[in-house]
């Protein structure tokens, strides 16, 4: 039998042979290499050509998320699992949409991780119903523009919007139509709700 061969990217050691023993423990998987950051990831990834990369989200010299485009990119037959221990979060939504088929909380790895391997291999993609719609929303925060996060941070500020128009060398109307883009993208209705969204994903330092 042809056992599915591993690549492990993670840059926390213990994790790594966390999910080297359970890999271990099965018949029809085998670690082929190891990773501990996302540009050696995307190296090995070249040269090993795994059937699946577990991708820790949070790394250092490269994001998972990067590094899960450049990987995909090159070879799309690689089927990409994504590690984190948040629920949600922009480098998630990001891994998602740069073709990760796989999200596996980390606190659910002892349980989860085998089976979500075989289903991701089998073509199924594998992301907890519970954070489609965050992951969605996260998205949408991930495509708005420098300025547009520059207004909604004057936003959480308290600024008004004719001190925002000063600020930026804008008219007021420009600010509108700026606010506008920026409730519709978000799917919120207004300044309180857009500023709770941004500061609840951590889009804002105030």
């Amino acid at each position: 039998m042809k056992k599915i061969r591993i690549l492990i990217a993670d840059d926390h050691m213990l994790m790594r042979m966390g999910i080297s023993a359970l890999i271990g423990s099965t018949d029809d998987m085998e670690i082929v290499g190891e990773a501990r950051n996302g540009h050696l990831a995307v190296q090995l990834a070249k040269t090993l050509k795994p059937d699946v990369v577990i991708m820790d989200l949070m790394m250092p010299e490269m994001l998972g998320s990067d590094a899960t485009k450049m990987i995909h990119d090159c070879n799309p037959n690689i089927k990409v699992i994504i590690l984190t221990t948040y629920a949600t979060s922009i480098e998630l939504a990001n891994a998602v949409t740069n073709g990760a088929v796989g999200v596996l909380l980390k606190d659910k790895v002892d349980m989860d991780l085998a089976n979500t391997i075989r289903l991701v291999v089998a073509g199924n993609q594998v992301v907890p119903t519970k954070l489609i719609e965050q992951i969605e929303q996260d998205k949408a925060l991930s495509k708005l523009t420098n300025r547009q996060l520059e207004i909604l941070a004057s936003i959480a500020e308290g600024q008004s919007n004719s001190d925002i128009a000063t600020q930026f060398g804008l008219s007021e109307i420009t600010i509108k139509k700026y606010l506008s883009t920026i409730f519709e993208r978000l799917g919120v209705a207004n300044r309180s709700e857009a500023v709770a969204l941004a500061l609840r994903k951590q889009m804002l330092k105030i």
